[in-house]
């Protein structure tokens, strides 16, 4: 199951949801039918892999360049 970072247009504030699902996040708004994804809105946690993985491949092109 793919995790949702970015807030429902639908969510409001935790426990409150326009379409009168549950409104919990965490919870409900991960399997919710009616999900769509705000377009200006902030994922709630940030991708540390993702950087994590950049800045490994960044050293490893700067190892490479020093070694020719």
């Amino acid at each position: 199951m793919q995790e949702r970072e970015i807030a429902c247009i639908y969510y409001e504030y935790e426990g409150c949801c326009s379409k009168g699902r549950g409104g919990t996040f965490r919870d409900a708004c991960q399997i919710c039918k009616k999900y769509k994804a705000r377009k200006v809105g902030t994922p709630a946690r940030q991708n540390l892999k993702k950087k994590k993985i950049e800045k490994i491949k960044d050293r490893d092109i700067k190892e490479m360049m020093r070694n020719y």
